[in-house]
């Protein structure tokens, strides 16, 4: 059989090791460009922590802040659980500290730049035609293991609450419990 499509190859792996990466980023403390810095992937894991990565296509657009306000108001429920945010875009870092401080409002988790598209690339979200990420959400176990994918194509905006029930899933897979279909905290597991 032939095909006449393009076929995209992705790092990024479920089950895998996630794709490692360090970018420029507008980190929550601090004040003005006091706020730059770098993040990185083995950082963040050496800490320990659950890490969910989520890129958006462009800062100053329309339904990115939706998206982005709703994971900056449950950052809290995030860190509960161990887990850190990381947005990324292929803005620059003072596209976002811009952005943050024309419109978006101060973020309080890591907002990350991927200017170079390698870690856009390396995650699969990258569309080289128009230079931009595609709404991708990864949740990285504490071990480095990509445990879940989910990408976007198009201008929809995803369910930031399913993200959140999500990671417990995979929490409580990992504590060794079998969770069942659309099961949220609270629920029974399958004995």
């Amino acid at each position: 059989m032939k095909y006449d499509n393009d076929f995209y190859v992705t790092a990024a792996k479920v089950g895998k090791q996630a794709p490692r990466f360090e970018m420029e980023a507008v980190m929550p403390e601090g004040e003005g460009h006091q706020r730059l810095s770098t993040v990185t992937l083995d950082e963040l894991l050496n800490d320990g922590r659950w890490v969910v990565l989520y890129f958006y296509p462009l800062d100053f657009s329309y339904v990115c802040p939706t998206e982005i306000r709703r994971f900056n108001e449950l950052t809290a429920s995030f860190e509960a659980k161990g887990a850190t945010l990381v947005a990324v875009s292929t803005d620059s870092t003072h596209a976002h500290l811009a952005w943050q401080n024309e419109a978006l409002g101060r973020l309080n988790h890591i907002h990350a730049s991927d200017n170079t598209h390698t870690v856009s690339e390396a995650y699969g979200v990258l569309d080289e035609d128009r230079g931009i990420a595609w709404r991708g959400t990864f949740i990285i176990a504490p071990g480095g293991t990509l445990k879940a994918a989910h990408v976007n194509h198009g201008e929809g905006g995803r369910n930031v609450d399913e993200v959140l029930r999500t990671l417990s899933v995979f929490q409580m897979e990992a504590e060794g419990k079998r969770v069942p279909c659309n099961w949220k905290e609270g629920d029974d597991f399958i004995e």
